[in-house]
């Protein structure tokens, strides 16, 4: 289902009441994304939308709701009503704002730098991990990401979806031969790192990184083979502090992209 704003009110009255309720959550999405002028459109929407709607609970706030003179107070008045459907979401911001802070929401190229550090992705198998690495690397300027075995590419629909349109600002490409990859990063005095919880490593917290660097990142559930850890320079571990003895593969790596250029950049 896709939000319409020309849907009939004869189809909308039609719907069950779960349907309805889905039906104004895109709406408010709608919302969330809309320029001043669109959110008035969209608020009149959503009024004329509640008051023929079977949702009792929510017909009682159509009036504060359009006297409402911001997406964010519309939000907070019917949050109540869709927050599981909000929690679920990866990218929410409107919630118990306070009002004196500017935050920066538009996207710019103005402090684009990219740095000489390469992540290499070996056999990754979702496209949603791959596609959060991309989005943390762009964020901060890894020169270059490096796909091998079965990871998903960039133009991987889940891929392009969860990378929030970063994944065409990336240099990438895709390695056949390791062997002929780490030779070629080597030559160039590339330091080549393994992202794993393995021994023996070194701390994130404490190991001094050269300025160039490549790392490499695996398979969520079985990292990485033991013939590929004994090629590198050095096995990285992310010293943690509770019971679980790993990270998700996408956090792993971008707490790591963002230690190394913290140091050295």
């Amino acid at each position: 289902m896709k939000y319409r704003p020309d849907l009939p009110e004869q189809l909308f009255c039609g719907y069950s009441s779960e349907k309805q309720l889905h039906f104004l959550y895109l709406l408010l999405k709608e919302v969330e994304q809309s320029s001043e002028q669109h959110f008035a459109l969209l608020r009149i929407d959503f009024v004329r939308l509640i008051e023929i709607s079977d949702l009792a609970n929510l017909k009682k706030y159509s009036k504060e709701i359009s006297q409402t003179e911001s997406k964010e107070s519309l939000i907070q008045i019917v949050f109540p009503y869709f927050q599981e459907k909000f929690y679920a979401e990866k990218d929410f911001h409107f919630l118990n704002k306070p009002e004196e802070l500017i935050i920066k929401q538009s996207d710019s190229l103005d402090n684009k730098r990219l740095f000489p550090l390469t992540i290499l992705l070996h056999n990754l198998r979702s496209a949603f991990n791959v596609g959060a690495i991309i989005r943390s690397a762009e964020c901060f300027g890894v020169e270059k990401i490096i796909f091998s075995g079965y990871t998903p590419l960039p133009d991987h629909p889940k891929v392009i979806q969860t990378s929030m349109n970063t994944s065409t600002k990336i240099n990438w490409e895709k390695c056949i031969n390791l062997d002929q990859c780490f030779h070629e990063y080597r030559s160039q005095n590339y330091d080549i790192y393994a992202l794993e919880t393995a021994e023996p490593s070194v701390s994130l917290f404490t190991h001094s990184f050269k300025k160039k660097n490549l790392l490499i990142a695996g398979n969520e559930a079985l990292g990485l083979d033991r013939a590929v850890l004994e090629k590198v320079d050095y096995i990285l571990q992310i010293p943690l502090f509770g019971w679980k003895n790993s990270l998700n593969v996408g956090t792993a790596t971008s707490i790591a992209c963002y230690e190394i250029i913290r140091q050295v950049y």
